[in-house]
C-alpha cells in the first residue's frame, strides 16, 4: 500500500514541487509548468485529494520553507538527503530507450511517513538515437509524481511490468516507437487522441487511499 506523508503535509491536500537547476535547462520551464498543470487536471477529474504547486525553494532539512518535493534531471548520479539530513546518492540508469526516472521518498522512522521526496528523471531521454518529445517526458514525469505522492513500486498496477491489460501512466513498462511522441501501456496510448493523459481506477484508488481518505 502507498506510504502517507506526514500529517502537516497531508492536511494541506497539496505537495509543493521545486524544479531543479538542471531540469530548467534540460527540460525547460514550460514543460515543468505544463506537467504540474496536467497532474492537477488528473487530480480534479479523478478526485485524488492532492494537488501539486510550484515552490522555487529546494527542500531543506533544517527549514519548513522548502518544497516538499525536488524534481530534477540526472545523467546518472542523484544526490539527496535522508531523514537525518545526511547526504545520500542513488544511480539513475540512462541511455537509449530507457524511459524511467527514480524517486527517493524519505520516510521519517518515528512516524513511518514521508517527510520529503526527490524525483530524478533522465536529462536527455531518447528512443533509439532520437530524442523523445514533450509528451513522453510528461509521461515519465507524471509517473514519478505518483511515486512522490506515496505510491510504491510494489503497489498494484506498477509491477510486474508489462502484465497489465489496462495499464496507465503508473504502469512500470511503457513502450514507444522511435519518432512517435506517445507512450503505450497495456494497449492504451498516453496521451490519448484528445491529447490527455489518464489514470485507471486502480491507480486512482491508491492515491485516494492516502490523500482523499486521509491517513493522518
Amino acid at each position: 500500500m502507498p506510504t502517507p506523508w506526514i500529517r502537516a503535509v497531508q492536511e494541506t491536500g497539496q505537495l509543493t514541487v521545486c524544479p531543479g537547476d538542471q531540469l530548467k535547462s534540460a527540460w525547460g520551464e514550460g514543460l515543468f509548468t505544463k506537467m504540474l498543470d496536467e497532474f492537477n487536471q488528473l487530480a480534479i477529474a479523478n478526485r485524488l485529494g492532492v494537488r501539486v504547486l510550484r515552490n522555487d525553494t529546494k527542500p531543506a532539512f533544517t527549514s519548513a520553507k522548502g518544497a516538499n518535493v525536488l524534481f530534477e534531471t540526472s545523467i546518472g548520479d542523484c544526490k539527496f538527503f535522508d531523514h537525518k539530513g545526511d547526504e545520500q546518492h542513488m544511480f539513475l540508469q540512462t541511455g537509449p530507450g530507457i524511459l524511467h526516472g527514480k524517486t527517493a521518498s524519505i520516510t521519517i522512522p518515528t512516524v513511518n511517513k514521508i517527510g520529503w521526496a526527490f524525483v530524478f528523471v533522465p536529462a536527455h531521454p531518447t528512443a533509439g538515437k532520437t530524442p523523445v518529445g514533450p509528451n513522453v517526458k510528461m509521461a515519465i514525469g507524471l509517473h514519478e509524481l505518483l511515486h512522490a505522492c506515496g505510491l510504491r513500486t510494489e503497489d498494484p498496477g506498477h509491477e510486474p511490468p508489462g502484465s497489465h491489460v489496462n495499464g496507465d501512466i503508473y504502469d512500470g513498462d511503457g513502450a514507444m516507437s522511435e519518432g512517435d511522441d506517445h507512450v503505450f501501456v497495456g494497449g492504451s496510448m498516453q496521451p490519448n487522441a484528445s491529447g490527455r493523459f489518464f489514470l485507471r481506477a486502480t491507480t486512482v484508488g491508491l492515491v485516494q487511499s492516502v490523500w482523499l481518505l486521509g491517513q493522518f
